[in-house]
């Protein structure tokens, strides 16, 4: 049976999963902090190229793939996919974001001899329908999709429900946004991303327009690094999750809970029309590097079961069931994907979600004429994913 590998792209760390899909045995689990990607993008490459000689092989390895691109072979994609999955501005790269390094980690894949696949974002999925796409980009990245995987692998290996029956939200609250994706049937029919949606503890979720167009006229080069402010962090004035949970009953602390609070609680909250919760009761799965905190997790849980109930609903707020130990939920989840990749014990995970029938590129739905449309795409699809010259 197949020996595979995912890897979840965090912006705290990226985090490595193999495992025998038969024997669910777990031969790989890293860690990454995310800066050392960003200084040494070879390493996670490494990293799987090194369990692969241990392990006689691999039969499929679901790679980082930032915004996503419809689902093909690492092998097959063109360096344009790879600049659009990882979109940003020439002016930006000098900056050392993170999602440079990720840029160049697709680029070593793609020409690596690992079986390596990059899959869709929500907004490739067919089952998501076309008039909740418009005038989005950002509706989940493809690292939310792993998570819905693993989510709905827990739901029916875990909780006995078949896959066509599955109707849950899946949120994460990761280290610099929150995002949520609706489920219905076992399908993906909507979804909130961290920079589409509210706020997060990075973040600021989705930007005023009139505040967009404020900046970009004294900004001309609009950074991609605004998206990574104004989230509970900046309110409260501290660098890391555990520092607000330490800070979260004075001042700054205490508005940037309730401001993290209500942004995991919206999230949710604009999925249900989507979702159309039925017999009663809402199933929601959590997960990201903010719920496995305890005082905090067990703070933002409790907010869910609360607004939950106040609407009238019985809330299930359930946890992922995790492949390793010490990786995120979407680590497992890419692991998953990629059993199902490899024709493995998790195929029907695949054909669930409909991968195979991703499509499009995550600048379609732009309510603009083709002309701009067709600039922004040449635009962004226009780079060198190595860096060279």
């Amino acid at each position: 049976m197949p020996k595979v590998v995912g890897i979840d792209p965090g912006t705290g760390s990226m985090d490595v999963l193999g495992f025998d899909d038969e024997s669910n045995n777990v031969f790989l689990e890293e860690s990454i902090p995310r800066d050392e990607v960003t200084r040494d993008p070879s390493l996670p490459l490494r990293i799987v190229e090194e369990a692969s000689a241990k392990v006689g092989g691999l039969d499929a390895v679901v790679a980082p793939s930032g915004y996503g691109m419809p689902l093909k072979r690492a092998s097959e994609t063109a360096p344009g996919d790879i600049c659009e999955a990882t979109f940003i501005h020439s002016s930006d790269e000098v900056l050392g974001l993170r999602i440079v390094g990720l840029r160049r980690l697709m680029a070593l894949f793609a020409s690596s001899d690992l079986p390596a696949w990059f899959t869709p974002g929500v907004i490739h999925l067919p089952t998501v329908p076309a008039w909740r796409k418009v005038g989005r980009i950002d509706m989940g990245t493809a690292d939310k999709l792993y998570t819905v995987a693993a989510a709905l692998r827990t739901e029916v290996e875990y909780h006995g429900v078949e896959p066509e029956a599955a109707r849950f939200i899946a949120v994460e609250a990761g280290m610099a946004y929150t995002a949520a994706v609706a489920v219905v049937g076992g399908k993906v029919v909507d979804g909130v991303g961290g920079t589409s949606g509210f706020h997060g503890f990075m973040g600021g979720g989705a930007m005023d327009g009139e505040a967009a167009y404020a900046l970009a006229a004294v900004a001309p080069r609009f950074s991609k690094s605004l998206l990574f402010k104004g989230g509970a962090g900046w309110v409260a004035g501290v660098s890391s999750p555990v520092e607000l949970e330490e800070k979260a009953s004075e001042g700054g602390g205490l508005e940037a809970l309730e401001m993290l609070g209500e942004g995991v609680v919206k999230s949710v909250a604009t999925l249900l029309p989507s979702l159309r919760p039925e017999g009663g009761e809402v199933r929601v799965y959590v997960s990201g590097r903010l719920f496995s905190l305890g005082r905090l997790g067990s703070e933002l849980r409790s907010r869910l079961r609360d607004f939950i109930s106040s609407i009238g609903l019985t809330p299930r707020v359930l946890t992922i069931e995790r492949l390793g130990s010490k990786t995120k939920e979407g680590a497992s989840g890419a692991a998953l994907v990629a059993s199902g990749l490899a024709g493995g014990r998790y195929k029907w995970l695949v054909d669930h979600l409909e991968l195979e029938r991703s499509s499009g590129s995550i600048f379609d739905h732009l309510p603009v004429d083709e002309d701009l449309r067709r600039a922004v795409r040449l635009e962004f699809r226009s780079c060198s994913p190595l860096g060279e010259a």
